[in-house]
């Protein structure tokens, strides 16, 4: 991705996978604490308090990525009209992870509290199926804008995307 760090990329991909695996080894929990099930596995006790606190920062983590995403990629996809539905799909969809991540934290209702519950375990796992679809939009378009500008082992002349932004 153009205008990150080299490391920026693997280490997004890192985070929200560290932050999907923990959140599916917790699902069994909240489904016992929140709805009663009884189910043959969850995580125990002190696996489960450590799995929390990972889930819960590795998401702070997200959320700083989603700011520095917010800052070139997404507005410059905006602008470009590159893959907004996909883009704006994922975008919201975090958005509401995290607020109905506070909520499971902070609704005093136990109703209320289970529906945030079972709103972000939903979301979570929802999630995988928008990001896949802009990733691999993304890697196509890349790909396609690739081959497109290399005809015959020539490169065209850089377009204006390429050539210091606008206007130049």
């Amino acid at each position: 991705m153009k205008g990150y760090p080299s490391w920026f990329l693997r280490a997004l991909l890192c985070t929200l996978l560290l932050v999907l695996v923990s959140g599916c080894l917790l699902a069994p929990t909240t489904l016992v604490m929140r709805m009663d099930l009884a189910l043959p596995w969850r995580l125990p006790g002190d696996a489960r308090v450590l799995t929390a606190a990972a889930h819960a920062a590795v998401g702070f983590a997200v959320m700083t990525m989603l700011g520095s995403l917010w800052s070139v990629h997404m507005r410059a996809g905006w602008r470009r009209r590159r893959h907004r539905v996909s883009g704006a799909i994922v975008g919201a969809l975090l958005v509401l992870l995290a607020a109905s991540a506070v909520a499971v934290y902070y609704l005093g209702d136990e109703r209320l509290a289970l529906i945030a519950a079972l709103t972000h375990l939903g979301i979570g796992l929802l999630l995988v199926l928008p990001f896949t679809w802009h990733w691999l939009a993304g890697r196509r378009s890349r790909h396609r804008h690739a081959s497109l500008h290399a005809v015959g082992g020539q490169h065209d002349a850089p377009s204006r995307r390429h050539a210091g932004g606008r206007g130049a």
